[in-house]
């Protein structure tokens, strides 16, 4: 404690209390849930918290959707600035392109500054916004207590280089720190003037001082990890398509490269879209300062050629529901969807978590091959539904759509909690056009009296509409031939 005491009046004219602080995101350090902007999406970091009603903060630059709203708040001081650094230029393509109150960037810059003193304010996108950065000043209220400082970050894991910053709400307080711990052994300390950097596992405490009192110590570690990779995303995530799709990829981790490859031995940087108009399995990788991320892939399978769609419409398709809660019936030829319980409101289907829950699908022709569920966002989405063991298929729910794929007659949902749906597109395979035995002229599936009479009135009125059936003799016209052959079929058999 002699070496501390020696010390405490030695920076005079140091700047006071360092109260303002940055916190900076990164792509791919901080991180929300979204690949896509289009659904609300958020992220925190020390004490700040970004929202945007229409983002996507879970790629390798954050995105902010064209006319969404975003709000940027904090819970440990007035917010003074914040800087984005974007991928194009003020009025250009993904451009620091905001406006609000406070907000400013210049034509040709890739740099947007708000200022102002608040712990909350909002910004919205006149286009598309990518950021590679978000630099956000906190301006701390100032105490007349003399307080420990505290460090920015504080502690946790790392790769590379880090950037260390200490402030203290205390006013005119000057702070101190040495690599250590109070209890461990230290060789000194150092008057705290501005930033430094940790290469290196590290433990470090620190105090602050003011009119000879001295704060308590405060000690952090910071841990120095092997950079890691995340795997690329690939969206659509595989499944089926009927003409065409553009598979892209996308990787959380900042700055990485993407590769892709068709037989895992060529591999080709992602660049564009992928084209896909075939059957094909994808895989892909992500590649940083020469760590690879694991190897995934992707599988999408073209539907026939004809496909039959049946779409249930929560607005138009009421079936046997109403407003009241109970079980319900929709059909839509060939396809009948059942809920065990629930009901069909102004726009949308409810189908309830219960004793009596069911959420089935069932063509009476031919088998189902994917069925798309577009439900509502928050806590009734597509997500909280699953299948149950015994149904065959693969279900890939998102936060407002959930697919199933496979082939079956019958598919059943286990339906976990609450989910609202307002469209349900069920995809069939396309039957082929049923086959007719000779004879068989009205198309009933068999060879009667009846169908004597159809071919005489198709002689009657116009014997070139008579279908392929009623040539019973084979030859290359419709005539009265064909009833005489018809008859004796009929007296034969």
């Amino acid at each position: 404690m002699k070496k501390i005491f020696a010390l405490l009046f030695v920076a005079l004219l140091a700047l006071p209390a360092w109260a303002d602080f940055t916190v900076t995101f990164i792509p791919g350090e901080t991180v929300g849930e979204n690949l896509s902007a289009n659904a609300v999406d958020v992220m925190t970091l020390d004490g700040v918290t970004i929202t945007c009603s229409s983002g996507a903060f879970a790629t390798a630059q954050y995105r902010f959707g064209g006319g969404s709203t975003s709000t940027f708040s904090s819970t440990v001081g007035n917010i003074k600035k914040v800087e984005f650094t974007c991928v194009g230029s003020f009025g250009q393509t993904y451009g620091p392109d905001f406006y609000g109150d406070g907000y400013l960037a210049h034509s040709g810059s890739n740099v947007g500054v708000w200022q102002g003193d608040t712990a909350t304010f909002t910004l919205k996108a006149a286009s598309q916004v990518r950021c590679t950065k978000i630099v956000v000043t906190i301006a701390e209220e100032m105490l007349d207590e003399l307080v420990p400082p505290v460090f920015h970050p504080n502690g946790g894991d790392f790769t590379g280089s880090l950037e260390v910053t200490l402030t203290c709400q205390t006013e005119n307080a000057e702070i101190y720190y040495f690599e250590g711990t109070p209890e461990g052994s230290w060789d000194g300390f150092e008057y705290y003037n501005g930033p430094f950097y940790v290469t290196e596992t590290k433990t470090y405490t620190a105090y602050s001082s003011k009119g000879g009192d001295i704060s308590e110590y405060v000690t952090v570690t910071f841990n120095k990890v092997e950079p890691t990779v995340e795997a690329p995303v690939f969206t659509p995530a595989g499944g089926t398509f009927s003409d065409r799709i553009d598979v892209t990829l996308s990787c959380a981790t900042a700055g990485a490269k993407i590769y892709y490859s068709l037989d895992q031995e060529l591999w080709n940087e992602y660049i564009d879209p992928i084209p896909v108009t075939d059957g094909i399995t994808i895989w892909a990788k992500a590649v940083l300062a020469g760590v690879e991320s694991e190897t995934v892939s992707a599988t999408y399978t073209k539907l026939p050629d004809t496909v039959v769609e049946v779409t249930f419409d929560g607005a138009v398709d009421k079936g046997n529901g109403d407003s009241s809660r109970h079980s319900y019936t929709v059909v839509k030829d060939p396809v009948t969807m059942y809920v065990g319980d629930g009901l069909v409101s102004t726009d949308h289907y409810r189908v309830y978590n219960s004793d009596s829950t069911a959420f089935t699908f069932t063509s009476a022709g031919a088998p189902i091959l994917k069925i798309e569920i577009n439900g509502q966002s928050g806590q009734y989405n597509p997500s909280n539904l699953s299948l149950p063991a015994d149904q065959s298929g693969t279900y890939t729910p998102s936060a407002t759509r959930g697919v199933w794929e496979g082939e079956a007659q019958v598919v059943n949902f286990k339906v976990n909690k609450q989910v609202r749906c307002y469209t349900i597109v069920v995809t069939l395979a396309d039957s082929e056009e049923p086959e007719y035995p000779l004879g068989d002229v009205n198309h009933d599936h068999e060879v009667t009296i009846a169908d004597v009479s159809a071919l005489i009135d198709y002689l009657l009125n116009d014997p070139t509409l008579a279908p392929a059936e009623a040539n019973m003799n084979q030859d290359t016209e419709v005539s009265i031939a064909d009833v005489s052959a018809l008859i004796d079929y009929l007296l034969a058999n």
